[in-house]
């Protein structure tokens, strides 16, 4: 995924003119700058961290057309903070900017990196207006003898938007999970994969299926916590013993 978003940025350099939307690091391509400050590592928050699907579009173009040609090159898993993303293979990480070109062209919530590379976030792609019934208990016949006389109701968590964000939160930590709205919002399979199945069957009902999801929300976010900060420390031991993208990013942004 890194070599297509550097595809992506050779192609946006070689576009590139208006001076507002650039970034100082895509120097490097050209003729590197020296940098007299040492490099020191950004702090990064995990106050607000998530992890979501971006979507990258065509670079802004050099001559600032006002034409609204908002083309989705592909999609990726990016770690977010509101700062900056980090893929979750941990190879790259970048600054995170207003879009200021045409942000009516997007969707909101729409930012740039690596100069005019506009991104979007699933989260703020989706309107979620559908409520989804997961049932994690199916109501037992009233008299098991008689099934046809009837069946208690079932017991079922309702997911709305809080709720939804958790399952895909959890979804996505998984390393070989690829999301796709239109497919898995409404799919009950979506949601056993999330959470392993483990808030079906057995003796939970709806509440202790409320609290279960809570516990394995949290959980995942811990996990997400730790594994950002493990790939911070590696891009920043990598930018003081190397350089590359990572330390070009930072030390742009201290210019």
């Amino acid at each position: 995924m890194y070599y297509l978003l550097e595809s992506l940025l050779l192609l946006s350099f070689a576009t590139f003119s208006n001076g507002d939307l650039s970034r100082a690091y895509l120097n490097r391509r050209c003729k590197p700058l020296i940098y007299s400050d040492e490099f020191e590592c950004p702090k990064f928050n995990t106050d607000l961290i998530t992890i979501d699907v971006a979507t990258f579009y065509e670079p802004i173009q050099g001559d600032c057309s006002s034409n609204c040609s908002a083309i989705p090159v592909y999609d990726s898993k990016v770690i977010h903070n509101k700062e900056w993303i980090i893929f979750p293979d941990g190879a790259s990480a970048h600054k995170i900017y207003p879009l200021l070109f045409n942000p009516h062209c997007y969707p909101e919530g729409t930012f740039v990196v690596d100069g005019n590379v506009p991104v979007s976030l699933l989260k703020d792609r989706i309107t979620f207006k559908s409520k989804f019934e997961y049932i994690v208990k199916k109501g037992a016949p009233v008299f098991p003898l008689i099934p046809s006389f009837g069946r208690h109701k079932d017991q079922s968590i309702t997911v709305e938007e809080k709720e939804f964000f958790m399952f895909l939160t959890m979804y996505l930590m998984k390393n070989d999970s690829d999301y796709r709205h239109d497919d898995h919002h409404m799919n009950v399979e979506f949601y056993d994969a999330a959470t392993d199945g483990k808030l079906k069957g057995g003796e939970l009902d709806k509440e202790k299926a409320y609290k279960l999801l809570n516990e394995m929300y949290s959980s995942t976010i811990g996990e997400l916590v730790s594994e950002s900060e493990d790939k911070w420390k590696r891009l920043c031991e990598e930018a003081v013993s190397d350089k590359g993208q990572f330390y070009e990013e930072v030390m742009a942004e201290e210019q």
